[in-house]
């Protein structure tokens, strides 16, 4: 599945928007990363579908969302909106552009009352823990994750789903939902450009 189709980076933008409102402004790249990590795999539990709707893969320090991975590093050409709200990285940290932008939580627009609460969850229930505690938990409590040494591999969604105990009908029910979205973002952006 080509998850291009389904990465909303607005949506990535606000939630790590939303993580370093919740800290104070800035935050450990690796911790950032890991929260949203626990975001879209509490979407599909809760859900079932994708939050961010980004590719899923194992690194060395516990799974991580591909694109949202690239788009941390400046690996990324096209991420305005990324730029808009999130500074550089600096020192394996990422910070807000501009504190002010967010006052409250209803100033993410692109947000949607339950994305607002699965974060808030999170943020609650992850929110203090160090970059490294993550890391741990991760490595301990998301059995789709499997370590790849030095390198990096997909974690499929059914080792996703499966980790989850869903069952084969909702596993092909969620499957065939994301593969009609994507066929439904091609042919927007096709129709568009």
């Amino acid at each position: 599945m080509d998850n291009l189709f389904l990465f909303d980076e607005k949506k990535l933008t606000q939630a790590a928007a939303f993580f370093l409102f919740k800290a104070n402004g800035h935050l450990p790249i690796l911790k950032l990363m890991k929260l949203l990590y626990i975001s879209e795999r509490e979407s599909f539990r809760k859900f079932h579908r994708p939050f961010i709707g980004d590719s899923l893969v194992s690194m060395r320090h516990g799974p991580v969302l591909s694109i949202t991975y690239n788009v941390m590093n400046g690996a990324v050409r096209h991420q305005e909106f990324w730029n808009e709200w999130i500074s550089d990285r600096s020192n394996n940290e990422v910070a807000l552009r501009d504190k002010s932008m967010i006052r409250s939580e209803d100033d993410l627009l692109e947000l949607s009352d339950n994305d607002i609460s699965l974060l808030n969850n999170v943020w609650q229930q992850f929110g203090h823990l160090s970059r490294w505690d993550l890391v741990d938990w991760t490595h301990t409590h998301c059995p789709e994750w499997s370590d790849p040494g030095a390198s990096s591999t997909p974690i499929r969604y059914d080792d996703l789903f499966s980790a989850l105990g869903f069952n084969q009908e909702l596993q092909k029910h969620i499957i065939e939902d994301m593969e009609s979205e994507v066929r439904m973002n091609q042919e927007n952006k096709n129709l568009c450009c």
